[in-house]
C-alpha cells in the first residue's frame, strides 16, 4: 500500500465473527420463533404434539386389542365394548395430558433460550455499531491524492487500473 495504514479493529473482527457464527447455527430457527408469541408458540408446537400421541395411544390401543384377540383367542362377541371404548378413552386422554405437560415445559425452555439468543444477538449488533474503526494514522509529511495512493479501494471502482490492464 502507498500512503495511509488501513487498521482494522480487533475487536470488531471478533463480534463479526460471532454474529456469522450465531447466524449459521441458530439464526434462522430464532427468527422462526420469535415471529409468535410465547402463548402462540407454546400452543402451536403442543397442538402437534397432542395429535401425534393421540395417533399413538391409538395404534397402542389397536395392537392391544389385536393381541387379545388373536393371541390370547378372547371371543369376538364376548368383549364390552362399553367398557372398553371408556378405558380407551381414559387411556388416550391421560397420554396427552401427560405428553401436553412435558410438551409445555419443553417448549417453554426452548423459546425462552431462543429469545436470549436472540436478545443477546441483538445486543452485540448494537455493540458493533458502536465500535468504531480506528483512523489511520498518517504522518505529516504523506499528502494523499488518489484512491489507489490512499489504499483505500473499496467496491468495484478500478478506474486507476484500466490504463495497465492488457485484456481492457
Amino acid at each position: 500500500m502507498k500512503g495511509g495504514v488501513v487498521l482494522i479493529s480487533k475487536k470488531r473482527v471478533i463480534m463479526m465473527t460471532k454474529l456469522a457464527i450465531y447466524d449459521k447455527q441458530y439464526g434462522s430457527l430464532d427468527i422462526k420463533n420469535n415471529e409468535y408469541y410465547r402463548h402462540d408458540y407454546i400452543y402451536r408446537k403442543n397442538m402437534w404434539t397432542r395429535l401425534c400421541t393421540a395417533i399413538g395411544a391409538i395404534i397402542i390401543l389397536l395392537v392391544y386389542w389385536a393381541y387379545q384377540l388373536f393371541v390370547l383367542n378372547k371371543n369376538f362377541l364376548d368383549i364390552d365394548y362399553r367398557q372398553a371404548g371408556i378405558q380407551a378413552a381414559v387411556f388416550i386422554l391421560a397420554v396427552m395430558a401427560a405428553y401436553t405437560i412435558i410438551g409445555t415445559v419443553h417448549e417453554t425452555a426452548v423459546f425462552a433460550k431462543s429469545q436470549r439468543r436472540l436478545k443477546n444477538y441483538m445486543r452485540m449488533l448494537y455493540m458493533l455499531d458502536r465500535v468504531r474503526e480506528p483512523e489511520p494514522q498518517i504522518s505529516q509529511d504523506t499528502i494523499i491524492n488518489t484512491k489507489e495512493e490512499s489504499g483505500l479501494n473499496y467496491g468495484a471502482d478500478i478506474a486507476g487500473k484500466r490504463d495497465s490492464n492488457p485484456v481492457i
